[in-house]
């Protein structure tokens, strides 16, 4: 169903011809404001709530910096009013508004703003939509909501303090060798945009790793592997932390106690629980069974509120999610509910035609450390046909091979090769080596980049055993505040 108030707002912002920005955000997200604050990644006062009053002369709508509270008698002074109370749930439904999504602008009563809005460079607040979040320069905002301005509030520089030192993002890679083009368009690449504006943690899992098969004598190797071709990918231990979650006991400690809220019977429903049992029958272990709640206690130990994750981990994200709800509706609100973050590139296909690429499919991947001579030898092995004229495959080696071409040579490109095999055919020999070289072309950098990584590779562990300390510090917070809410001894 649209959303009237959000398309009305939307052309009269068009109409100004005012720069802004309708963010897109998750149905089921909470809307406390604090919610949408560590979803969006921003600084708390950067988000600008809109608070409803009744006053004896009607409805006026107040607007402030989150990291601030309003002053009522000031309020009052500026508004001239002598009475001032919270709108009811029925001016709301009157406005044709639900609780808690207030619009920025739009609504046709008088708005007051606090001067610490203008000294934002952009104000994020509500579109009167459940789905989507108004970005737009306070300026702007001002002008178009022809806002009486004032200094009505209180600065509360504690709470700004305790919403910006939370993680915002949590990503983990279990520790089996080396990253391969589907780790790094589906996951690396978008890990790189986030640590730009969101306070990240990178983790390579080993704890997980074990639950399958594994070579005890490659596990440290495979660890440092990923952690490397994570640097040399571009990720920035300045801006994110660079973890090896065996490195923080606390992981496995929340693990335990969250394991205490969740039935066996949903954990052995769960769709990769009964695969993993069908690939490994000899291996079935309670590490195996008990996954998905090490992977929630992983998020929920630094409250992220973002998982850059496959579609395919959906399911093991909701049961960090229902573990986040079963946690605080038993023990007071604690958690937020984690919500996946989707990657341009998160579906690579597999070279077989078959799914995507995965390091238990071999001939499906390519390596990031793969030469030029290894990736031509990799794109030849790919199955074709006659190459057209003729209807597209609309799946298969051939489809894979064409995202292929999408996703590192362009779209255009891809169409041009679509349209050839429409009308007068392709040759694959050519197609196959202009993807090579363009699948290569990319991955250059990131191998000079790893050679120089693997000559000091005890500068990398002390990175890690540095983050590792500081990560500690940050977990402990968490499972303090579990345990006294559990109701343990202290």
């Amino acid at each position: 169903m649209k959303n009237s108030l959000k398309e009305k707002i939307a052309e009269q912002l068009k109409r100004a011809k005012i720069e802004h920005e309708f963010i897109v955000l998750p149905e089921d997200l909470p809307s406390d404001s604090l919610s949408h604050v560590r979803y969006l990644g921003i600084a708390i006062k950067e988000a600008v709530p809109t608070i409803l009053y009744r006053t004896e002369k009607g409805l006026i709508a107040a607007q402030r910096c989150m990291d601030s509270m309003i002053d009522e008698e000031k309020l009052k002074k500026l508004a001239g009013a002598k009475q001032l109370t919270f709108a009811t749930k029925k001016d709301l439904e009157e406005l044709g508004l639900e609780s808690g999504y207030v619009p920025l602008m739009g609504l046709n009563i008088p708005y007051y703003t606090d001067r610490r809005v203008l000294e934002l460079k952009k104000a994020y607040g509500g579109s009167g939509s459940k789905v989507f979040n108004l970005k737009i320069s306070p300026h702007e905002l001002v002008k178009i909501n022809k806002a009486i301005l004032g200094e009505f509030t209180k600065i509360t520089t504690e709470a700004s303090m305790k919403v910006d030192s939370k993680i915002q993002v949590y990503s983990g890679t279990r520790a089996t060798g080396r990253l391969h083009l589907g780790n790094y368009l589906g996951a690396v690449k978008g890990y790189i945009e986030l640590q730009q504006k969101y306070s990240c943690v990178y983790s390579v899992v080993d704890l997980h790793a074990i639950t399958t098969p594994y070579d005890k004598d490659q596990l440290s190797q495979n660890t440092l592997n990923v952690v490397m071709d994570y640097l040399s990918a571009g990720l920035n231990t300045e801006k994110s932390f660079i973890e090896v979650q065996s490195l923080v006991p606390q992981h496995m400690e929340l693990a335990y106690y969250l394991g205490t809220l969740y039935p066996v019977s949903r954990l052995e429903d769960l769709p990769t629980y009964k695969e993993k049992k069908a690939q490994f029958p000899k291996y079935i272990n309670i590490g195996l069974l008990y996954y998905p709640v090490l992977m929630a206690a992983d998020i929920l130990l630094y409250k992220a509120s973002l998982v850059p994750v496959g579609v395919d981990q959906e399911p093991h994200l909701e049961v960090t999610r229902e573990i986040a709800r079963n946690f605080n509706r038993e023990y007071g609100e604690t958690f937020p509910e984690p919500h996946r973050f989707a990657t341009p590139g998160e579906y690579v296909p597999s070279l077989t035609g078959e799914g995507k690429m995965s390091k238990t499919k071999e001939g499906s991947y390519i390596n990031l450390v793969d030469n030029k001579d290894t990736i031509k030898q990799k794109i030849a092995r790919v199955v074709t046909d006659s190459g057209g004229p003729g209807e597209l495959p609309k799946s298969g080696s051939v489809a894979n091979l064409l995202k292929l071409v999408e996703l590192f040579q362009g779209k255009e490109t891809a169409e041009e090769y679509k349209k050839l095999y429409q009308v007068s055919g392709i040759k694959y020999q050519v197609i196959k080596s202009n993807l090579s070289e363009a699948i290569f072309k990319e991955l250059m950098p990131i191998q000079e980049k790893r050679k120089k990584l693997e000559e000091n590779p005890g500068e990398v562990k002390e990175m890690l055993f540095e983050h590792a300390k500081k990560l500690r510090k940050l977990a402990q917070e968490t499972v303090d505040e579990v345990k006294e809410k559990m109701g343990f001894f202290k």
